[in-house]
């Protein structure tokens, strides 16, 4: 098991990596020929999409924790009315957002237009493709889940990395000015609904068994899942709210133009979140399954050394996203947002990596159905987050708005640590010491190594960019091997990498 969790870890890093040099890549390019307004709108709207994706009730991971636990119970049956109902389900809510979004692509087109322009008509369009795009992939959702239940994250993996070269080639190519609103939510339309129809063909030609049939519809299969789902629908609102309402009340308040200021290095840094989301998310379904065994034992030992190995790469992106942030924005989309940043971007980043001092905890409580902590703490967070980044954005600006966010958060996050050490059955000392404790020498040791690259090396070029944070990401690697390692874990380490080699 542990090997077929390193192999899906793996994969879902490759393709992260893949779109974040894809994002590297494309993010001049698409500000250059969208503007400001255009870019913000995309943001703005793809935030609102964000939020009607939650009308799933969250059904989805509920569907990949139930399937895990009939997969390990080997019940077929189960597993071919858990699919047939959890897609028709979605189909039904695909449906109603399709026709939300064609509605207001029809007859409210000119609110999300600029106040000065005289094509409206390609904001209709706009809206009626994700009207489309949508209305296929809520109902092929139930694949994916199926996937992770299966730990085969690797063939979803595969098709987007595919999808991504495909689609950001074919931009890259053909964009323009007067295009590139349209052809960025065409391409993106294109591949996202071609990945999920495979993924549901693979599913079902897989495992003969499944069948997409009414009569295999079970209303009490859907209570099930609603009375597990309705409480991490309410963790999902809460977390939405969360990450997704900067954007939105920075572009309401502040106008779309503004909305990149704050996004583009929000984006930037939340692939370190993402980073930690992919490392721990074929947990879940792994969590789920020693659950069902009743292996607490195991699930000690997974949650304390998974945590400690997702910490450590993320603390390493952290700090170089603290010391070299505003440079790399100022080489990469120039100094109008780079100084911007430099105003919030410490603020930023610690909200975004707070919760990743104890990356297993959802993955955790969801397995054991204990989430419904989330469902009864997270909208209190998210509210105050809300609430406090619409006073403080008037003082302080975009500042004020990452200042709002990171609040609640530093409240909320020891309480939640607090909750899962007491499910686990150990302290959170003993978490600290474990996970957390044996990385602060090499984080040390990082940020002494910038300050002293950046005393002696004018940061102008990528190249030097890149020389600084590698040098300094093998001060970490050194320390953390010389320091933040067990005798016993270095001679794992050292046994894999030797395995590796003799296989290479």
């Amino acid at each position: 098991m542990y090997k077929r969790l390193a192999f899906n870890t793996a994969s879902n890093l490759g393709t992260l990596f893949l779109k974040l040099g894809i994002t590297f890549v494309m993010t001049p390019i698409l500000i250059t020929n969208m503007g400001n307004y255009d870019y913000g709108l995309w943001e703005m709207v793809g935030a609102v999409i964000g939020y009607m994706g939650m009308l799933d009730l969250g059904i989805r991971p509920a569907v990949s924790r139930f399937a895990s636990r009939f997969i390990a119970q080997k019940d077929e049956a189960a597993l071919t009315t858990l699919y047939a109902t959890a897609w028709f389900f979605l189909l039904v809510v695909g449906v109603f957002i399709a026709i939300i979004l064609s509605v207001a692509g029809f007859f409210f087109a000119d609110l999300i237009a600029p106040a000065d322009s005289s094509d409206n008509l390609r904001y209709t369009w706009f809206l009626l493709i994700l009207a489309a795009q949508l209305l296929i992939t809520f109902p092929s959702y139930t694949a994916e889940s199926y996937l992770e239940a299966y730990q085969e994250y690797y063939l979803k993996n595969n098709v987007t990395i595919f999808n991504s070269i495909i689609g950001s080639t074919i931009i890259f190519v053909f964009i323009t000015p007067e295009n590139a609103l349209l052809l960025l939510a065409g391409v993106n339309a294109v591949g996202t609904c071609s990945k999920y129809l495979f993924l549901v063909w693979l599913m079902q030609y897989r495992r003969k068994f499944l069948r997409l049939r009414r009569t295999y519809f079970s209303l009490a299969q859907l209570k099930e899942l609603l009375r597990f789902s309705v409480k991490t629908l309410v963790q999902g609102v809460a977390t939405k709210i969360e990450n997704a309402t900067d954007t939105l009340v920075i572009g309401f308040i502040m106008g779309p133009a503004s909305v990149p200021l704050y996004s583009i290095p929000a984006n930037l840094v939340s692939y370190i979140r993402l980073i930690s989301y992919n490392f721990t998310h074929v947990f879940m379904p792994y969590f789920s399954s020693l659950g069902a065994l009743n292996d607490q034992k195991k699930i000690q030992e997974v949650y304390l050394t998974g945590s400690k190995f997702t910490v450590a790469p993320c603390l390493i992106l952290a700090i170089g996203a603290y010391a070299l942030g505003a440079d790399f924005l100022a080489l990469w989309v120039g100094e109008e947002i780079a100084n911007s940043a430099n105003s919030f971007l410490g603020v930023l980043i610690a909200f975004l990596v707070l919760p990743l001092f104890n990356p297993m905890a959802s993955r955790y409580l969801t397995a054991i159905d204990k989430h419904g902590f989330f469902a009864k703490w997270q909208p209190i967070v998210a509210l105050a987050n809300l609430g406090l980044s619409v006073l403080l954005i008037y003082p302080l600006g975009i500042l004020g708005v990452a200042l709002g966010s990171l609040i609640p958060a530093l409240v909320f996050q020891p309480i939640l640590l607090s909750i899962c050490c007491k499910n686990l059955g150990f302290s959170p000392v003993v978490y600290l010491h474990a996970a957390l404790l044996p990385w602060l020498v090499p984080c040390v040791g990082m940020l002494i190594a910038i300050f002293f690259a950046k005393e002696f090396f004018l940061i102008n070029n990528y190249l030097v960019l890149l020389m600084v944070a590698a040098s300094a990401t093998l001060v970490f690697i050194l320390f953390g091997w010389l320091f933040a390692l067990t005798v016993n874990e270095r001679s794992q380490l050292a046994a894999i990498l030797k395995r590796k080699k003799h296989q290479g």
